[in-house]
């Protein structure tokens, strides 16, 4: 009856507080699994295998749920995440690798991508400009802000069309998390920016392709069928390189300083075969070949690019 509030009414609300906990559960549950099926690679160390995939679901809980829910919502979700974590683990402990199946992933020096082409730049700078220019209403209108538009044209430029990290957008700007989240969410829906579709610690954005000098899906989509039976980082790394040459020679010789010795000189004969990437220029001494992107996968600004209207 209206207006009464009976002994069976609490144990309403009881049930919909142990209903909310258990929809709780299944989302921490549902999103271990989709970490631990995931395609980034995996530690031999099951201990540390542990405190990765307890970091890639906190990181898709704030990447997924950030602006969905109420600080107080999130800081349940993280509780049940530590209490669940210990029971859940070990049923998911079949889908890790084990330390002797664990294939190390290749050494690539640090900066050694976006170093590779010092003299080039891979970005259409002046396409860029005038977007960013259009996109003024995007941009904070505080005085001091920290996100300014010449400031996020440099960091757009230094990346060179290459995956980025919300983390490397978080440090160079100097905002908090969630600000960086949001901040990249806002360009990727007004086209600047192209997201990798990956879930949680796997996700990459970089430069969209209009203000490339290369068009950097293609590349990717297929160096990836290239190499897809190589170690799983090669594929990104070399497809970055190649991105982040603007379409410029570089010589057979540099992607020794760069790619592992066990793999670079097959990395080169599937990239240089008829149908693939790269073409030969010229050869030094009989060893040393001049390479460069065939003219299909590159962009010539004032030659019907970028196409009108964009």
């Amino acid at each position: 009856m209206e207006g009464r509030c009976g002994p069976a009414a609490g144990r309403g609300y009881r049930w919909l507080a142990a209903v909310e906990e258990r929809l709780d559960r299944a989302l921490v549950a549902g999103l271990m699994l989709d970490a631990a099926l995931g395609d980034s690679p995996w530690p031999p160390d099951p201990a540390l295998q542990g405190r990765v995939l307890k970091s890639r679901v906190q990181e898709a809980l704030l990447s997924d749920l950030s602006g969905h829910i109420t600080l107080d919502r999130f800081r349940d979700l993280i509780q049940t995440l530590e209490r669940s974590f210990p029971y859940y683990f070990p049923l998911l402990a079949s889908l890790f690798p084990r330390p002797h199946e664990v294939t190390a992933a290749p050494h690539i020096q640090p900066g050694a991508i976006s170093d590779a082409f010092p003299g080039s730049s891979s970005v259409l700078r002046d396409l860029l400009t005038e977007a960013l220019a259009r996109m003024q209403h995007l941009f904070p209108r505080r005085p001091r802000s920290k996100l300014t538009r010449p400031k996020l044209q440099d960091f757009l430029c230094r990346t060179g069309g290459t995956w980025f990290r919300l983390k490397n957008f978080q440090e160079y700007f100097a905002v908090d998390r969630k600000t960086a989240w949001e901040y990249v969410q806002e360009f990727l829906q007004a086209g600047l920016l192209v997201h990798n579709q990956a879930q949680a610690a796997a996700v990459r954005y970089a430069l969209a392709d209009r203000f490339l000098k290369v068009q950097a899906t293609g590349v990717r989509q297929e160096i990836a069928a290239a190499l897809a039976d190589l170690p799983h980082p090669l594929a990104a790394q070399v497809a970055d390189r190649l991105i982040a040459s603007g379409g410029e020679p570089f010589w057979e010789e540099e992607w020794r300083r760069t790619f592992p010795a066990a793999y670079h000189r097959e990395i080169l004969t599937r990239l240089t075969a008829a149908p693939s990437l790269l073409q030969v220029v010229c050869c030094q001494d009989g060893k040393n070949r001049l390479l460069r992107l065939k003219s299909a996968w590159r962009h010539f600004p004032g030659e019907g690019w970028p196409p009108s209207g964009q």
